[in-house]
């Protein structure tokens, strides 16, 4: 789900562009109409999740709010970001924030599952999360949507979190990941997603981390024979609305979009993507062959990554946080 996103500043030139396919729209019935924009495509998860909480929130609202996604269309997230932060969208759907309290989640063994990081994400450090989007793009973080879990993959064989010292591994710009992966002993190549088949294919690197939830979509099986079951870092994306449009709606519909997205992100978001996860799991070993899918020691992965998410976490939200992610 990420490329490079760090030149948040790129994304001004996307957002100019987004303006003429959007484009002005004739004023709509319902009170807030919301122009939502997301970088994925229709059959993306987290896009028919998005739909089906604004018709709902329609239904509940009696009509007073509705939207409209805008999917696979307007560039990259971090120009749909910015045009949210701008003014030309009112809502934004993705995983880029470019900011580290969110990209630490992507570290290996930072929380036991997603449940944990939920309660880490919606406790103590919500309010400081809120303040970044506000600061930063001009947004309120309306919830966040489990995306699934990050994994690793190998051309060769590995039979132990030992053996990958040493090895090329493909990763996307994020803090979490690459920390994760030096803990390891690998040596991460940071290599854009559009350009990572290619440098499979051809020997740049000997395997990547990336969204499981992908591998069978990109056809990795093609260009990696070994997949880890094991939960890498895990993915979130973000509902981020414009504080312009936040502002205008009424306590009592703030309250009914937040409280229905909460209702609906574990049977709508969360279940859908758990269960991709095995499934693809299943057909990447037929597609690859029997022992092509393993799982290594969670236990072992957690005491070799302990002393790096202790150090991100009290570095990143304040001395004592790990102490408190892992009492969540």
């Amino acid at each position: 789900m990420k490329v490079t996103r760090r030149q948040f500043g790129l994304g001004a030139i996307g957002a100019a562009a987004i303006v003429s396919q959007v484009g002005l729209s004739k004023p709509a019935k319902a009170k807030v109409s919301l122009k939502v924009g997301s970088a994925a495509n229709d059959e993306y998860v987290g896009v028919k999740f998005t739909r089906l909480w604004l018709a709902e929130v329609s239904k509940r609202t009696g009509g007073e709010i509705d939207g409209q996604v805008f999917a696979g269309t307007l560039g990259g997230e971090q120009s749909i970001l910015q045009a949210t932060a701008l003014g030309t969208l009112d809502v934004y759907q993705g995983a880029y924030t470019g900011l580290r309290q969110f990209d630490i989640f992507y570290l290996a063994s930072l929380c036991r599952d997603y449940d944990q990081a939920m309660r880490v994400i919606n406790g103590a450090i919500r309010p400081q999360l809120n303040k970044l989007i506000a600061d930063q793009f001009k947004g309120h973080l309306l919830g966040v949507g489990r995306a699934g879990a990050f994994s690793l993959y190998t051309k060769d064989k590995v039979d132990s979190w030992a053996g990958f010292k040493g090895r090329k591994l493909r990763a996307g710009q994020i803090e979490g990941v690459l920390e994760g992966l030096k803990t390891l002993g690998a040596n991460p190549t940071p290599i854009p997603f559009n350009e990572a088949y290619s440098a499979l294919q051809q020997g740049v690197v000997d395997g990547q981390v990336t969204l499981s939830s992908l591998v069978i979509t990109q056809k990795y099986y093609e260009v990696t024979k070994y997949a880890y079951l094991n939960d890498f870092g895990l993915g979130f994306d973000k509902i981020v609305i414009a504080n312009r449009v936040w502002e205008k709606i009424s306590p009592a519909h703030q309250k009914i979009m937040a409280d229905t997205f909460n209702e609906m992100e574990p049977t709508l978001y969360a279940k859908p993507v758990a269960d991709a996860k095995m499934s693809d799991a299943k057909r990447w070993e037929e597609l690859n062959g029997p022992g092509s899918v393993i799982t290594l020691d969670n236990a072992e992965l957690a005491r070799i990554m302990e002393p790096t998410c202790k150090k991100l976490a009290d570095e990143i939200f304040g001395a004592g946080s790990w102490d408190k992610i892992k009492s969540a």
